[in-house]
């Protein structure tokens, strides 16, 4: 590219400001808003991958009912998993090894305070206790999780131990005590932040203890590992069918679900990647705006500079001088325009990742910002201004020297 081209183009956008950053307001709104959503989305996918990945390939999970996401990757529904379905997994051919978990609401006394929240009741035998731990994200921050022997011993998530902000008003510490249901439970440990409000604000307690003090014996969900070296989608396949057979339903008509992590890693992405096919759709509407922008900038351009054209022509301009120069002008109106985009969608995303860990207490929203995505960005904005600006730029170039000198 001519250098000569980039000085004429800079020249004259220099000499009309206004109109310049009225043409790139477009521009720049499409690009930051395609920078912010893919930054956000993407981060949000890397973490949800990371997430996945770290609960490893051979877990499955069985799920009462439709198997509705809740907190904490449970699942919520009318009816729950009994102690033989629990045994029903076990006996699976392929299992490695099965456990319950029961999910409450209850209501915890603290000093003068009353506050309800989600009760886990959480296997406490060494092998259970980390397969539970492995697929729900927990890490003890102070003390220690339940363990073999445990009665009236509690386990409280971040926002009940955190010194700003606290569930309680006052932070709860290893060697508190909590009332539930007129029980009084030794606060034993406390997690670090798991990422969400309402997981960071559950209390852990020994199974057999939720059983006792909710006087029940059914399981919200139950998480199971395969051996080693199967193939998990068929051991998968295989707990469904032992479960059919034990509930007497045929295959579509379960009344539960049963999912391996790599299903529901395809089924948390899919969903992920519609929602961003349909708001970046939407934001590629102000790109085609900004685009139809530019070009009505380069037709007015083209009549304001009439007789230079034919100055130019006059003096040995071709016509592929004339097209450049206008492409060139074109294409550095949509760069321009996409530089302040890049830098207004960063900025953007930088925002609502603050807010999401400063109100929302997740780290799940992460940015993504590599050079690459600013490098393409950049580009796609001169591309976008370049191909707006071809249809002027040819008539430019098809003017006739004559012509465009007589003209007023």
């Amino acid at each position: 590219m001519n250098a000569e081209y980039l000085r004429l183009a800079f020249t004259h956008l220099r000499h009309r400001p206004t109109r310049t950053l009225l043409t790139m307001i477009g521009i720049f709104i499409g690009i930051a808003s395609v920078v912010a959503l893919v930054s956000l989305g993407q981060g949000l996918q890397n973490a949800i991958e990371d997430q996945f990945k770290s609960l490893g390939a051979n877990k499955i999970m069985v799920m009462p009912g439709g198997g509705g996401m809740g907190v904490m990757g449970m699942f919520t529904s009318s009816v729950e998993m009994t102690e033989e379905d629990l045994e029903t997994v076990k006996r699976t051919q392929g299992i490695k090894m099965a456990v319950g978990m029961i999910t409450k609401t209850g209501i915890l006394e603290f000093g003068d305070e009353k506050k309800g929240t989600f009760v886990i009741g959480l296997p406490v035998d060494e092998d259970g206790r980390k397969l539970v731990e492995g697929m729900t994200s927990i890490k003890v921050a102070h003390g220690r999780l339940g363990r073999e022997g445990d009665r009236y011993k509690m386990v409280v998530g971040y926002s009940l131990a955190r010194t700003e902000n606290s569930f309680f008003k006052k932070p709860v510490k290893v060697g508190d005590r909590i009332g539930l249901l007129g029980r009084n439970f030794d606060v034993v440990g406390t997690l670090e932040t798991i990422g969400n409000p309402a997981d960071d604000s559950q209390v852990y307690i020994p199974i057999e203890t939720a059983k006792e003090v909710f006087n029940t014996e059914e399981y919200i969900i139950i998480y199971a590992e395969s051996r080693e070296g199967l193939d998990t989608t068929n051991v998968a396949e295989a707990v469904s069918e032992e479960l059919r057979r034990r509930h007497g339903v045929k295959e579509g008509e379960e009344d539960f679900s049963v999912q391996t992590i790599e299903q529901l890693k395809s089924s948390s992405l899919n969903i992920l990647l519609i929602v961003q096919a349909i708001v970046l759709t939407i934001a590629a509407v102000s790109l085609v705006v900004g685009g139809v922008g530019i070009m009505n900038t380069m037709y007015t351009a083209v009549l304001e500079r009439t007789r230079e054209i034919g100055i130019m022509k006059a003096i040995g301009a071709t016509n592929e001088d004339i097209m450049w120069i206008f492409l060139v002008e074109s294409g550095l109106l949509g760069m321009v325009g996409g530089l302040i985009g890049v830098t207004l969608g960063a900025a953007v995303s930088k925002g609502v990742e603050a807010v999401a860990v400063q109100a929302l207490q997740t780290t799940l929203l992460q940015v993504w910002l590599p050079p690459e995505l600013i490098v393409g960005t950049l580009m796609f904005s001169f591309a976008i201004g370049a191909v707006s600006g071809v249809l002027p730029a040819r008539q430019a170039a098809m003017l006739k020297p004559v012509e465009a000198l007589r003209y007023e």
